[in-house]
């Protein structure tokens, strides 16, 4: 993982005259702070962006809004050594950013129902394959020997293609996935060429990767990834063989995977291949999450940290209580460990895309799905149908046609909207609802019998969402330190607004 800069310029504009110091402002009461060794962190939940880090005097202009209070009686009760221009900025600043709010804060959350009318570009998985060399125990395919074939090949690139100029879509992103997609090298090649060919006088921004074991490198592979500029993204379980070939186990010989996978990151390394790592996250493999963490920043990889969704490898309905609370438990455990260790300083975290947990969102919140499920998140198996999620192939496929987002709604006919019709206590009431948007909508249908509920992995969510934001906070005052900013106003990503005091 590489250091996202911050910026610490001056970035200060003139707004006392224009600010209208009769206007009645008050404190989103959904925002979450944390006291770090200088400052506060504080994060929006339901507002565009990342956490920032603030002075201590802004995070008390921030509280003196508490309940509504007019710009003009606030900045009156200032200390003389608060410069008013600076006040005034920053409370501009603050409801920019959505922490100083024109009204009070609703009672509770209003979920949105899916549309994916204004989607700029989509995220594709191809199932080119269903079977695979290894036999994880809680993987949720249904494998068995089929591969995609030519004319599948080709008539699915003619529906994305259609989808793309229907839709007026500016990127398209391709996962090559299965079963395990290296095995069915040859069709991959076919379906770049074809796909490239048809969207090029689009002018479509198309990017592919490959969600791979690891397990498998030929020169052949090594050079159509060279020749497609596709990305790796390598799935892991834990650091090292004791705990990630607990299940990552080869499905003839039933060895390890580990030794394999490690010799083969080493030659796309020196290949210069980009690799980020999918690390699954279970109660039995969650005790090497530290040690994986600090492997994947001293190699400078992006990862992704799931979680098993179904306590051993079971998706048995009724009451799992105990399962759950176990697993939770465990690897709530492990994530305080491993953020433990990515705060010391040696690690450097590339804070925008380097470390993303589950499907949170951080920075962009979401009222409808945790995923793009329904919308723009197309799953197409290897027989060219559509599934709604890579844990339903096979389940209740829809058949394709020339405009895959209509028929990807077809696929999940549950409405987010309905948490709204429930007055019991639900999602909506907490915090963090717009971060983790109830969690894996299909892991809350197999597991609750309801797609929109709470959700079974509740308790990680809530332990893991302010944890990770106090990180970043964290994360951020030592890059700050590391340009040489020794006190500041505010602390941000994109540097919207900084100031360092002399």
């Amino acid at each position: 993982m590489s250091a996202a800069s911050v910026d610490c310029s001056p970035s200060i504009h003139d707004s006392q005259a224009a600010y209208d110091l009769s206007a009645t402002l008050f404190t989103s009461e959904r925002h979450f702070r944390d006291r770090l060794s200088s400052g506060q962190v504080l994060f929006n939940p339901d507002w565009h962006g990342f956490p920032i880090v603030v002075a201590d005097w802004v995070a008390g202009l921030l509280d003196a809004f508490s309940g509504g209070a007019r710009v003009g009686h606030v900045v009156s009760g200032l200390p003389e050594s608060v410069d008013l221009g600076l006040a005034l900025d920053m409370i501009e600043y603050l409801e920019h950013s959505g922490f100083l709010r024109t009204a009070p804060t609703p009672a509770r959350y209003t979920a949105t129902e899916f549309n994916s009318d204004n989607s700029r570009g989509t995220a594709i998985w191809v199932h080119v394959n269903n079977h695979c060399n290894l036999d994880c125990q809680y993987c949720f395919v249904n494998k068995f020997k089929s591969t995609m074939q030519p004319e599948v090949v080709a008539q699915t690139v003619d529906f994305i293609r259609s989808t793309v100029e229907t839709r007026k879509l500016k990127e398209v992103l391709i996962k090559f996935a299965g079963g395990e997609p290296t095995l069915s090298l040859e069709t991959m090649k076919d379906f770049h060429g074809r796909l490239t060919e048809a969207l090029r006088p689009l002018g479509t921004y198309l990017h592919f990767g490959i969600l791979t074991n690891g397990t498998v490198l030929t020169p052949a592979l090594l050079e159509f990834v060279k020749m497609s500029g596709a990305t790796i993204a390598i799935s892991l379980d834990g650091h090292g063989a004791e705990t990630h070939d607990i299940f990552r186990v080869f499905k003839n010989s039933r060895k390890g995977s580990w030794d394999r996978i490690l010799a083969n990151i080493e030659v796309f390394k020196a290949n210069k291949i980009p690799i980020s790592i999918n690390a699954t996250i279970s109660e039995q493999s969650c005790q090497s999450l530290p040690a994986l963490v600090k492997w994947i920043s001293e190699n400078g990889f992006r990862t992704r940290l799931g979680v098993v969704r179904q306590p051993n490898g079971s998706w048995s309905g009724g009451s799992r209580e105990e399962e759950y609370a176990r697993l939770t438990s465990a690897i709530n455990a492990a994530f305080e460990e491993a953020l433990s260790e990515l705060e010391k300083p040696e690690h450097q975290v590339e804070l925008r895309y380097g470390l993303g947990i589950c499907e949170l969102h951080f920075e962009n919140p979401t009222t409808t799905a945790c995923c793009g499920i329904a919308t723009n998140h197309l799953v197409i198996q290897d027989d060219g149908k559509l599934a709604s999620c890579p844990m339903t192939t096979r389940e209740s496929p829809v058949a394709a046609g020339p405009d895959l987002f209509s028929v990807a709604r077809l696929t999940f006919p549950y409405r987010p909207e309905e948490r709204n019709e429930s007055e019991e206590k639900n999602c909506l009431d907490c915090q963090w609802f717009p971060v983790c948007a109830s969690g894996c909508p299909v892991t809350n249908l197999r597991i609750k019998n309801k797609a929109f509920t709470i959700s079974p992995l509740h308790a990680f969510y809530a332990f893991v969402i302010p944890r990770y934001v106090t990180f970043f906070g964290r994360k951020l005052l030592q890059q700050a330190a590391g340009d040489g900013a020794s006190n500041f106003v505010v602390l941000s990503l994109d540097g919207t607004f900084t100031e360092v005091m002399e």
